[in-house]
């Protein structure tokens, strides 16, 4: 190489080198940033992300908050804290005036924005002009006579295993709910006996099996739930994991 062409040479290896280098700062700064969006995450905002993965009807809630009034003593602080694009269902089985507890968070769901579901019981839903009616696995056969009676209601079902999940898509059901996914604090035994949660080896296969939108319930929390990722699964379903801090 002559004299001349070394400053040339010398000056192109610079500005390669800057270059390169201005590159990888830019790709730091948007990883890092990646990184600190997904800490500030929310249990809600990373249902959206599943649902949006998932791509399926647009009308569908991204989440379900499931009310307890011994896991969370507060339901209405949770309702108000939830997007609009979520969905209540209402459980509360054994309170003993569940009628008026039930009103008084369908209207907080109705001044929010959200829809409002009632678990096990059309009477009540249609006392309180609820949304839907949401199903056990055990009580799925009910769907068809549900849908006739209340043909613009959503419909979910719980659902423990692909053979379930496959035999709801014959049957008018809107959504399934897919539990245990993890070990959870409703039923502490499966913290001694993980496996018998579904996991998401389990939960794979069940949702390849449903034709209709799963959503994951049981345990999940804003750290487990990135692990929700490639499943399929339609949003998330939680008692505790929409709690208020």
């Amino acid at each position: 190489m002559s004299v001349a062409g070394r400053p040339a040479s010398a000056a192109a290896r610079r500005i390669l080198f800057s270059t390169a280098s201005s590159l990888l700062v830019k790709v730091c700064v948007l990883v890092y940033a990646a990184v600190m969006q997904d800490q500030d995450a929310t249990l809600s905002d990373i249902a959206r992300r599943l649902n949006q993965d998932y791509g399926g009807p647009q009308d569908m809630p991204v989440a379900f908050f499931i009310t307890d009034a011994t896991a969370v003593p507060d339901p209405a602080a949770v309702i108000a804290a939830l997007p609009r694009d979520a969905a209540v269902i209402f459980r509360d089985y054994d309170h003993p005036h569940r009628a008026d507890l039930g009103y008084h968070l369908r209207q907080l769901c109705r001044d929010k924005g959200v829809r409002f579901l009632v678990a096990g019981d059309r009477d009540l839903a249609e006392t309180l002009m609820a949304d839907g009616v949401h199903l056990p696995e055990v009580a799925m056969a009910r769907a068809g006579d549900l849908r006739r009676q209340c043909p613009d209601y959503l419909i979910t079902a719980a659902c423990h295993d692909s053979a379930a999940a496959a035999r709801a898509g014959g049957l008018p059901i809107d959504a399934l709910l897919a539990a245990p996914t993890f070990p959870t604090q409703s039923h502490p035994e499966t913290f001694k006996a993980p496996q018998t949660t579904l996991g998401v080896a389990g939960l794979k296969p069940l949702v390849a099996a449903s034709s209709l939108p799963v959503y994951a319930l049981g345990g999940i929390t804003k750290k487990n739930a990135r692990q929700l990722r490639g499943t399929g699964v339609a949003g998330i379903a939680a008692i505790r994991g929409f709690g208020v801090a």
